[in-house]
């Protein structure tokens, strides 16, 4: 056998623990990389499918929304510190949200001669650091650089590992040039894994026990979600035991929107009332500074993490907290609580009903010009799908769709690190090419993501997007935010708030046209419909990006 490099060993060892894909910016640290690919039919090995993305932006959020849909880890490789720094708002969104991406870069050769891969331009001078991996060590779970060849097959194993075990998240892993470059006699692949992901763990029965004694006691309990349960398993618990479920600030779909139980998006109405909620998973249950909790009120916490400690002030109460997988905790906690009494999921039933309908008449009431995006997202309802995926940032309203699906929605993770949306649709359809893919964005959205980088690969690597963008033609965020604060302050009065305009706004669907795709402006709502139809064509039966821009009033 032709005797390998670093390189090549370190791809085939990606590949053959199951990382698939590659999303790449590339540099000159990527000479090793480059020959790797070239000689891979002389090798005879087998690489994950290389995608050069011209973003780092576009990359990570390539891998988050890649994993979102698939449940694969996908790899993302940026070019020393400078694709470090563009990929680092990507992989704080990724740990927020638990996401696992092997995240490598290439390290500015050590050596200034000698070696293959020494310094040869006057840029691995100026990018040289002390600590590389310092710029984003509270992004991901571990870190680490390679310092000698025949380490390699146990800290890409310990990567991988750690990223998976849950609470998953993102690594990091460099390799200096000169020891990609070098050979590696007698590599051989082990048949398995050394270092697998941990198992979640059973949840404790004492405090089962405990949560199904609270929870059968309560009388008007809720459940707050936040990214998943389960899906059916939570659907069903809910039925079962008469409690609402309320998806607060949700970054996946936890229950289908016409579920009997769904009990909307704001926990504030039921919580007033409430003498228990079980928390799934869900980073930030409630508004400390709007809602509360009644005394006596008794919180159950759950999740992989469910104290999540690695944000440093959090003081949501967890009178009791249950570490493992929510659906495998509703499970145990199911078999141990005693029926509702009757009537009350009649009652709960009428309330989620009475409330759907509201928002729906809501949505469908803001028709007018400039229309609302709550009558997008109904429009969207009607146009999409059934199994379409919408990742949404900052775009369209939840509560003006009726998701049916657990890959039906994604919101964009808690850490807000812009950009996310359009680029997680692009990874999910990789992922996932027989659905459809769709990015809803707000238009500062659309701008961090890098579209004209966005619509290059996905004009490169046949991606056909559906991206709508919600332009209201301001930093929307930054204006509720100050009108928060200072509700009646100088800047609630301004005829243009300080700061918010993102006027002259460009021409968003000429931007999609210059990538070869359909790009249409829409401003009369009664259009809407008839426009999002021909965009769906364009990316159903032609297998072409198409994106609308839509002009929206402010909410």
């Amino acid at each position: 056998m032709t005797e390998i490099t670093v390189a090549e060993a370190y791809l085939a060892l990606l590949k053959a623990r199951g990382v698939d894909v590659l999303f790449a910016n590339p540099g000159t640290d990527f000479a090793p990389i480059v020959e790797a690919y070239a000689r891979a039919g002389e090798t005879g090995l087998d690489f994950p499918t290389p995608h050069t993305i011209v973003h780092e932006t576009v990359a990570v959020g390539m891998a988050d929304g890649y994993w979102q849909a698939s449940g694969r880890m996908a790899a993302v490789m940026a070019h020393v510190n400078v694709g470090t720094a563009n990929a680092l708002m990507g992989l704080i969104n990724a740990r927020r949200d638990n996401v696992p991406i092997f995240m490598a870069a290439g390290r500015t050769p050590v050596t200034e001669k000698g070696r293959k891969g020494a310094r040869d331009r006057g840029i691995h001078w100026g990018q040289d650091m002390y600590d590389q991996a310092g710029m984003l060590r509270e992004a991901v779970k571990w870190d680490y650089e390679l310092r000698l060849a025949d380490q390699l097959e146990a800290v890409v194993e310990r990567a991988l590992a750690v990223a998976a075990t849950p609470p998953r998240g993102p690594v990091y892993f460099t390799m200096p040039r000169e020891i990609m470059a070098e050979p590696l006699p007698g590599f051989r692949l082990s048949p398995e894994p050394r270092q697998k992901p941990v198992s979640p763990g059973l949840p404790d029965p004492a405090t089962i026990a405990e949560g199904a004694a609270a929870l059968s006691a309560a009388e008007r309990p809720l459940i707050v979600a936040n990214r998943g349960a389960g899906w059916q398993v939570l659907a069903d618990f809910a039925e079962r035991f008469a409690m609402p479920v309320v998806e607060f600030w949700a970054s996946r779909a936890s229950l289908p929107g016409d579920h009997p139980m769904h009990g909307g998006f704001d926990p504030g109405p039921w919580l007033r009332d409430a003498d228990a909620v079980l928390v799934l998973d869900a980073m930030v249950p409630w508004m400390p500074a709007e809602q509360d909790i009644r005394p006596g009120c008794k919180v159950v916490q759950v999740g992989a993490d469910p104290l999540f400690s690695d944000v440093p002030m959090r003081g949501f109460p967890a009178d009791i907290a249950i570490a493992g997988d929510p659906a495998a905790v509703l499970e145990a906690l199911a078999a141990e609580m005693t029926l509702p009494p009757k009537g009350r999921r009649d009652e709960v039933a009428r309330r989620c009903h009475e409330g759907r309908e509201a928002r729906i008449a809501a949505a469908e009431a803001g028709n007018g010009t400039p229309m609302s995006p709550g009558w997008v997202g109904r429009c969207l309802d009607r146009a999409l799908p059934d199994d379409a995926m919408i990742f949404n940032e900052l775009g369209v309203p939840l509560p003006a769709l009726t998701v049916r699906d657990p890959l039906g929605y994604f919101g964009g993770s808690l850490a807000g690190g812009l950009g996310w949306g359009l680029p997680a649709a692009m990874g999910a359809k990789l992922a996932r090419p027989e659905r459809m893919a769709v990015a809803c964005v707000g238009d500062g959205s659309y701008m961090f993501a890098n579209p004209v980088a966005c619509h290059q690969a996905g004009a490169s690597l046949g991606l056909p997007v559906l991206t709508l963008v919600f332009n209201n033609g301001i930093y929307n965020a930054v204006r509720r935010a100050a009108l928060s604060v200072y509700p009646d302050g100088h800047a609630s009065r301004a005829n243009v708030m300080p700061l918010t305009s993102l006027e002259p706004a460009p021409r968003y669907d000429l931007v999609m046209q210059a990538s070869g795709g359909h790009g249409e402006r829409v401003e009369d709502p009664e259009a809407l419909p008839n426009a999002l139809s021909r965009a769906v064509e364009t990316v159903t039966r032609e297998g072409r990006q198409a994106l609308l821009d839509i002009a929206v009033g402010v909410p």
